[in-house]
């Protein structure tokens, strides 16, 4: 039988160990050329798994997913035209100007549920108590710091390879097309969702077609980049 351990975020208690976030440290970072006139970089990384419950979890994930969200409806708003319209470059009835205020508070609505979910102002009962940068604060966290460990898997760029990291950690080249070609996949991914956004405002059908390409690509970038 598993014995339960405590949430660091809530102090709940937890026996999944599938829900713990894990942190990365790494430290003694040396770099040096290669014969094809590259940069080798090795370090040593740790990872250190800090108990969180199925609800913390949850609402970490919730809480990342706002963020996101917040992000896109704006670039979303002005690449959909409905910013010009509202400052007057576009030439607009006045009806189309207050179409455009509207649309630009609904842009604006998922940033203010952010802000309030990071700062407990919502009363839901699935949002974890503390953000996910509170693992930082953990006791084993704060050991390592002390003996010179740096926050992150690995120095940047290199500074998410995995989510439970190997001891020693070498950069080869072998992994940079996989690494170039996994973050183009993914920055087309965000670009067919902010698609799919544009396309939701104006009632286009193609909306649905972008956001399945969207969620494709995102797919297809977390098994191409071996940093993900």
């Amino acid at each position: 039988m598993t014995r339960p351990r405590q949430c660091w975020f809530c102090a709940g208690d937890t026996t999944a160990t599938r829900h713990d976030r894990i942190v990365g440290l790494h430290r003694d970072v040396e770099a040096g050329p290669t014969w094809y006139l590259g940069v080798r970089t090795t370090w040593q990384s740790i990872s250190v798994r800090v108990p969180r419950c199925e609800r913390c979890h949850v609402g970490h994930t919730i809480a990342q997913s706002m963020l996101a969200v917040s992000i896109a409806a704006p670039i979303a708003y002005a690449a959909s035209g409905e910013l010009d319209t509202l400052l007057g470059i576009l030439p607009s009835a006045s009806a189309g100007k207050v179409r455009s205020a509207i649309w630009a508070v609904v842009a604006c609505l998922p940033a203010l549920v952010w802000i309030a979910t990071r700062q407990a102002w919502l009363p839901w009962r699935r949002l974890a108590p503390r953000p996910l940068r509170h693992a930082r604060r953990h006791p084993a966290v704060q050991r390592l710091r002390e003996d010179g460990w740096h926050y992150r898997p690995g120095p940047f760029p290199h500074w998410r390879n995995e989510k439970d990291p190997d001891l020693d950690h070498l950069s080869g080249p072998s992994a940079r097309p996989r690494r170039i070609l996994g973050r183009i996949t993914g920055l087309l991914g965000l670009a067919s969702f902010v698609m799919a956004v544009v396309l939701y405002l104006r009632d286009s059908e193609l909306a649905a077609l972008f956001l399945v390409i969207a969620f494709g690509l995102f797919f297809l970038s977390s098994k191409i980049d071996p940093e993900v």
